[in-house]
């Protein structure tokens, strides 16, 4: 497998922590603070625009590409995902994407049809007549074809067959469609007009980024899906390219690209997950929403439609970086406190982690704008960390949403002081970036670890 260039800091460490730093970069460089599993915020179905009267425009054709088990931290800014990265600048980057559960096909199945249906491994499942956004756009006079690689022939129901698996392919799952749906992606077509309403496309276990590189998977996507992305600007159509989940872990997003007419280019933070992409699609072809895609939101902020509110501004500057506003404008994930004892000014500093063992990541964040004259972020912190640095770590990822490269002010660092420490970084005027506060925890209960940050700000 290709490996990814190392940022300049991880060069000087000592060999075990270059490890424990790589390891951080690629679980948290991006990640923010939304659990991956967590179900649309409460108050997004009241939101919603109705299936028939809402403001996602209507594509011509919809192609909808899933691939494999990344982080967005190991994509997004990564020298691997040229081409995506590429797209993203194309399109709508979202930062804030998840996955709704783990191993693989739950997310597919949820995807398709607005619900897991009860799976909960990648074993084969036959479905039933399950309603299914396929069946959906068939009973409303549209089509569907799910476009799957190395698939050995048209209608294909077995579960393996070299480098084709069924367990990436929902659309099999389900009796209510033809087997003529279930098409190998040889068959996907050069005249994208002859495209049915919604296609998926699902490439094979090592073009998806499962079993070979993000290099490799990169560069699938661009020879086969560049020609129809760049079409589909000026012919009404949309691609989708988005993750089944991330690598493994509780907290970090997955990197969702959506590019087409009607698409206006930049980073967003709205939330989404799987339930927010059917329900768009739905909404799209004004179609009921199926299961969970009923309580999600459609996606809002992206589209260039005079009826589309504009995307909601990204606050200037850091909000409550002295947390003398306990943690409001910070968004939490994992164990977070704001904390009196501990403060390097004022009254009040945010913990993550706590004085009890907490397996995983507690991350403190938020995404600003840089405003112009403004050149460095800083940050200061105090780390009561008991363990060592390659299983417990205090960290402060800086990721520029703008452009997409993601620094490290306070490298991955185990240690316990009660003096309080400044670290710092670089920022461009006008460019938006999300910091993290972040603590790693082991969860061994005999060395509890957490890290107090206070006085972060812009100067």
């Amino acid at each position: 497998m290709t490996r990814t260039a190392r940022p300049r800091w991880i060069a000087g460490l000592s060999d075990s922590r270059r490890l424990v730093a790589a390891l951080a970069l690629t679980l948290l460089a991006s990640s923010l603070t939304t659990n991956a599993f967590a179900a649309t915020p409460v108050g997004a179905a009241e939101a919603a625009p109705s299936a028939t009267g809402g403001t996602v425009p209507r594509p011509d054709h919809v192609v909808v590409v899933m691939l494999e088990n990344k982080d967005r931290s190991a994509v997004v800014g990564s020298p691997q995902a040229e081409y995506l990265n590429e797209l993203a600048t194309r399109g709508a980057n979202m930062s804030e994407s998840f996955g709704v559960a783990h191993p693989s096909q739950p997310n597919y199945i949820a995807l398709f049809s607005g619900s897991q249906q009860g799976v909960t491994s990648n074993d084969c499942r036959d479905l039933g007549s399950a309603p299914n956004l396929g069946s959906q756009l068939e009973q409303a006079g549209l089509s569907f074809t799910g476009y799957a690689e190395s698939l050995p022939k048209v209608g294909y129901t077995g579960c393996v067959s070299g480098e084709y698996k069924r367990k990436h392919n929902p659309w099999v799952s389900f009796s209510n469609l033809s087997p003529q749906v279930n098409q190998p992606f040889s068959a996907f077509p050069s005249d994208y007009t002859k495209l049915p309403t919604v296609s998926f496309v699902t490439p094979n276990m090592c073009h998806d980024m499962h079993d070979c590189s993000i290099a490799t998977g990169d560069h699938w996507v661009k020879d086969q899906l560049d020609d129809y992305a760049r079409w589909a600007v000026d012919h009404n159509s949309l691609l989708v390219v988005t993750f089944d989940e991330n690598s493994g872990g509780a907290s970090a997003p997955i990197a969702s690209v959506l590019v087409g007419a009607n698409v206006k280019p930049g980073v967003y933070s709205e939330r989404m997950d799987h339930y927010t992409l059917l329900r768009t699609l739905e909404d799209a072809y004004g179609l009921a929403p199926l299961g969970n895609a009923a309580d999600a939101a459609p996606l809002q902020t992206i589209w260039n439609t005079s009826s589309t509110p504009p995307p909601a501004a990204v606050p200037a500057g850091i909000t409550n970086g002295d947390f003398e506003a306990k943690l409001d404008a910070w968004t939490l994930s994992g164990s977070t406190f704001s904390s009196v004892h501990h403060h390097q000014h004022g009254l009040r500093s945010g913990r993550v982690g706590s004085t009890s063992a907490t397996k995983g990541d507690s991350i403190l964040s938020q995404t600003f704008t840089v405003a112009e004259g403004q050149t460095r972020l800083s940050a200061w912190w105090k780390g009561h960390c008991s363990d060592r640095v390659d299983r417990a770590w205090a960290t402060v990822v800086l990721t520029d949403e703008t452009s997409g490269t993601v620094s490290t002010p306070l490298a991955p660092t185990c240690q316990y002081t009660n003096e309080w420490q400044q670290v710092g970084g670089d920022v461009t005027a006008g460019h938006t970036y999300t910091v993290q506060l972040v603590n790693r925890d082991d969860g061994h209960h005999r060395t509890a670890n957490r890290t107090y940050f206070d006085n972060v700000e812009l100067s």
